[in-house]
């Protein structure tokens, strides 16, 4: 059995536009505010193979200008942005730079609706959600770094990065080579007592402009601890797979599943993989297994004795790959003849 852990930072190069209601609508002697897209190596998940933004996206923006004093003054608070293109950003009413400001702060989120669910501080950055429930892969959840802008940079469009702040997991199933020809079918997959209700939280010191995020569960009682199965999300596999190949996890069990950042426990409720399997041999003859073992048994070292380093969790915008090998441990016979082997004489002295 083994892990293959992929850990992928998926950060976006993207840029925002937004809309407000209150703050610097009128044109002053500098340009408008502009926001454009960037989309370099983004991977979102409730998307399938996606790298842009598409029709209906949306982002939140949060930002303020700093005067002279310093004085920090608001001029984005929970300002929604669209798209119907994937490329094309609009806002309204629009802003405009203040060449009497030094500087502007922009932070952000997406979708939008992450921050009307949450209390976002539009000087700081500092970001309190309400409660998510994870159902899938709806639930791909951005945080900018924070974007400070120069006066010398007045007039070019802001370009935003943003950060995946849920976890990204995939399991494989892989046929190990003492099975030959045989034909291995899965039958049943799924993942149990996984935490699916919490909040996250975003502190106002951001670490080299990068949102430091922490998740907190919520409700961990049983009766509200998860299921995954091969089916949940919209990008995870369609059907179970009737003939793994002999290459190396060929097989999905579950793709691009964004679930929330956890510990997986030592004791009680174990985070657990349950998977049920037949195998028929060359001469068509069937047998069926189940078994079920705990997520954090898995290492990262392909070998046979599931001991090296062990995983302790999914941490937050890490994309993690399972690969769970199958093997039958057939039963093969040998028969060979030894000679006696005369053994060393035992005494006992009576006295």
């Amino acid at each position: 059995m083994r892990m293959k852990k992929l850990m992928l930072f998926a950060v976006a190069a993207l840029a925002l536009a937004s809309c407000s209601k209150t703050f610097d609508t009128g044109k002053s002697e500098g340009s408008a505010i502009g926001f454009g897209t960037w989309a370099e190596t983004l991977t979102k998940a409730r998307v399938q193979g996606s790298n842009t933004f598409t029709d209906g996206d949306t982002f939140a923006v949060y930002g303020f200008k700093t005067l002279a004093g310093p004085t920090k003054s608001t001029v984005f608070d929970d300002v929604v942005v669209s798209t119907t293109d994937g490329s094309t950003w609009t806002y309204s009413p629009t802003r405009y730079w203040d060449p009497a400001a030094t500087s502007y702060t922009f932070f952000a989120v997406s979708p939008a609706a992450i921050g009307t669910a949450a209390t976002v501080d539009a000087q700081t950055g500092e970001i309190s959600s309400a409660s998510i429930t994870f159902a899938g892969n709806d639930n791909d959840i951005l945080v900018a770094d924070k974007k400070e802008v120069a006066k010398a940079n007045y007039g070019e469009k802001v370009a935003i990065v943003f950060n995946h702040i849920a976890s990204l997991v995939d399991f494989k199933v892989d046929k190990d080579a003492n099975l030959g020809n045989a034909v291995l079918a899965i039958t049943s997959f799924s993942i149990t007592n996984i935490d699916k209700i919490g909040t996250f939280g975003v502190s106002d010191a951001y670490t080299g402009n990068h949102p430091v995020v922490t998740w907190n569960c919520t409700n961990s009682d049983p009766a509200n601890l998860g299921e995954y199965t091969n089916t949940s999300g919209v990008t995870s596999v369609a059907t179970l797979p009737t003939n793994v190949a002999n290459t190396a996890g060929a097989e999905f069990l579950i793709n691009n599943l964004v679930a929330m950042p956890q510990t997986f426990r030592t004791e009680g409720n174990k985070q657990t993989v349950n998977i049920a399997y037949t195998i028929k041999d060359e001469a068509n003859n069937v047998s069926t297994y189940q078994k079920s073992f705990d997520l954090k048994l898995f290492d990262d070292v392909d070998d046979r004795d599931n001991e090296d380093t062990i995983i302790a969790g999914w941490e937050a915008g890490k994309h993690y790959t399972f690969t769970i090998t199958i093997d039958a441990n057939k039963i093969d016979f040998s028969a060979s003849i030894t000679p006696w082997t005369p053994q060393a004489g035992y005494n006992y002295l009576v006295q």
